[in-house]
């Protein structure tokens, strides 16, 4: 059974080991649902601690890491520098 706990904006980020302005941007970009993983009460923030927030953030750091991932096409028949980034995802930026 999960503990919840209720942490500040900055001892959220001091546990992650982020920065307080890179907890506000999760918060402003969404990454951080209001009512799910953040408690707003006039101006006090809040955000809840618990297995799902941790689960939640994972599977958005695993989303983000696939984006990131270049996509590589073969040059030539192999060889070790026969890896190219594919020229039509460059294209597609």
């Amino acid at each position: 059974m999960s503990t919840r706990t209720l942490l500040t904006i900055e001892s959220f980020a001091e546990k992650l080991k982020i920065s307080r302005s890179t907890a506000y941007s999760w918060l402003a970009d969404g990454k951080l649902v209001v009512g799910r993983h953040v408690v707003r009460i006039g101006r006090v923030v809040r955000v809840v601690w618990d297995d799902d927030l941790l689960a939640h953030l994972l599977a958005i750091s695993v989303d983000e890491a696939e984006e990131l991932r270049p996509q590589f096409k073969r040059n030539g028949k192999g060889g070790r520098n026969r890896l190219a980034i594919d020229p039509n995802l460059l294209e597609s930026l």
